[in-house]
């Protein structure tokens, strides 16, 4: 298990670092990667077995419909299917699709299934560890799918989907990406059941393979219950698949819509007002301090949850980053980060190279 953490450690490590190059280049929404879930030999659940279809058949015609819908409002947006026939995918090869093509989105469509044929309504999940059984449930059952993956050992580092476990190390990818994924997902919700009238079973969190490696705000969606009689047959009709499509493309719309104005503004702001450095976060204290450092006006200090953080110097570019990091080694300090500081306010990496691009 010791073992296991540490893998997870150093893969996150690399994709976070992936994370900040493929999305520094990005402003908006240029890239959509949308993957059905399973496909070929992997069927996903079977549901009532009343239909002759089951979930990857589903699946891979409402994310061809939501696609289609995209290129047709935005025929700018660059969408990319991880599978458009009936196919077996690896779930590393999902992800590995994404991040190569330097997505902005990865949306993984799925439907769910419960022992309880009672159970309906639409889910849709961000990476994170899950806070009830059924969450893990639902984890255990899609990642299932690296079972029928050849030397899936060795691929995943020793991942079992059937051991809970193995969900601490998973939930060690805490993505750069999680607000922006919980934005998505909120809207696809908000969409399913005031646009769709589905039943509302919110956002939530778990531990899911396809998600963890993911370099760009990503969202699992479950559609709904194929092991419920009435959301079977919805799910199973053309208008129904339709709805759903429609549904999700709208929530990509608004989320589309709301991050391009906010890009907009906040580099419209750090370009006229030269608001926008580098610096290097070195403390962290619940109480203010004083220094003994001779460049004294080179030490920031603002207030993040309660706590004093200090801050080294004040940089245009994080090439100039390693000069001030020389500068505290000599005064003593070695636990130190580069952090971007916005208008007053810390902001990721990865947006303040968004903004200098």
């Amino acid at each position: 298990m010791k073992r296991l953490i540490q893998v997870f450690l150093t893969l996150l490590i690399v994709y976070s670092f992936d994370s900040i190059q493929a999305q520094s280049n990005n402003l908006g929404i240029k890239t959509v990667v949308i993957d059905p879930g399973h496909g070929g030999k992997d069927p996903g659940t079977l549901g009532t077995s009343r239909y002759k279809s089951a979930e990857k058949d589903i699946v891979l015609e409402v994310s061809l419909l939501l696609g289609n819908y995209i290129k047709e409002e935005f025929p700018e947006v660059n969408v990319i299917y991880t599978r458009e026939t009936d196919k077996f995918i690896k779930l590393s090869e999902r992800t590995r699709i994404a991040n190569e093509a330097q997505s902005d989105l990865f949306l993984s469509i799925h439907c769910d299934a419960f022992r309880d044929k009672g159970v309906y309504g639409s889910t849709t999940y961000v990476m994170g560890l899950h806070k009830t059984t059924s969450n893990l449930n639902v984890a255990i059952r899609e990642n299932s799918s690296i079972l029928m993956e050849d030397n899936y050992n060795v691929n995943y580092e020793g991942f079992n989907p059937s051991e809970p476990e193995s969900y601490i190390a998973l939930s060690m990818y805490q993505s750069n990406h999680l607000n922006n994924s919980l934005l998505l997902a909120s809207k696809i919700q908000n969409q399913f059941k005031n646009r769709v009238g589905r039943k509302d079973r919110g956002v939530k969190q778990a531990g899911f393979l396809v998600l963890s490696r993911a370099t760009m705000p990503s969202v699992l969606i479950e559609l709904g219950f194929l092991t419920n009689h009435k959301e079977e047959d919805f799910l199973n009709t053309k208008n129904g698949k339709i709805y759903m499509a429609s549904a999700i493309f709208r929530a990509i719309k608004d989320y589309k819509t709301e991050m391009e104005t906010v890009i907009l503004e906040t580099k419209t702001k750090s370009v006229d007002n030269h608001e926008l450095f580098f610096s290097v976060q070195f403390l962290s204290s619940a109480f203010k301090k004083e220094f003994s450092i001779k460049e004294k006006e080179m030490i920031f200090e603002f207030n993040e949850g309660g706590q004093y953080k200090y801050t080294f110097g004040k940089v245009e570019t994080l090439e100039e980053i390693s000069v001030l990091k020389k500068k505290l080694i000599s005064y003593g300090y070695n636990d130190f980060f580069t952090i971007a500081i916005l208008n007053g306010q810390k902001i990721s990496l990865s947006d303040a190279l968004s903004i200098l691009n």
